[in-house]
């Protein structure tokens, strides 16, 4: 009789971790495959460096044939052609990244550099559109879809904070690891 209690009991506990495991875990990066690579970084110094080293800076990635294009949330620009070997390696992102130090610190206290997919993740998970996001105001660090209209908050993993839709799923920016180190910003999922 007693080890029937006992295994009733451990019966519910698990039971209980089970039901209680259910539902969509959100994770912190993105599911998606993504890698980028840009070396030197110094060479887009009114752009990419500062979205590396200083809190609150940020700034757009993208690709316009054989030139990798930085473009700062304040409107500064800087281009530089890729190499012979860079046109052969591979990039991978939907539409772009959106790279900056968020002016929050992390638990530590440093200053780590984020990095988000210039892409729409609600417009592309709800129809498979693919529009990009843009600053909408930088001194609150936020980003803005001019089609759903949704506000996402930079500092705080690109949550969704306004616009949201009680009908559909609300999906944070898509955020990729990166690192920068030695004069080579990395980004890979």
């Amino acid at each position: 009789m007693r080890y029937r209690s006992t295994y009733l009991f451990l019966l519910g506990i698990v039971f209980s971790l089970l039901i209680g495991c259910e539902g969509d875990a959100e994770y912190t990066y993105s599911p998606y495959r993504a890698f980028f690579r840009f070396s030197p970084v110094t060479a887009a110094p009114s752009t990419l460096l500062p979205a590396l080293t200083s809190p609150g800076e940020w700034c757009y990635v993208t690709i316009n044939g054989s030139y990798y294009n930085f473009k700062s949330a304040t409107g500064k620009t800087d281009s530089y052609p890729k190499t012979a070997i860079e046109q052969y390696g591979t990039t991978i992102w939907f539409n772009g990244l959106l790279v900056g130090t968020p002016m929050i610190p992390e638990i530590g206290g440093s200053f780590v550099p984020v990095c988000y997919d210039l892409v729409c993740p609600n417009c592309y998970e709800n129809g498979g559109i693919r529009r990009d996001i843009r600053i909408k105001d930088i001194s609150l660090a936020q980003a803005i879809c001019d089609r759903c209209k949704r506000v996402y908050d930079l500092q705080n993993s690109g949550v969704v904070i306004e616009g949201a839709d009680e009908g559909s799923s609300n999906v944070k920016l898509y955020r990729y690891h990166c690192s920068y180190d030695n004069n080579t910003f990395v980004m890979q999922n």
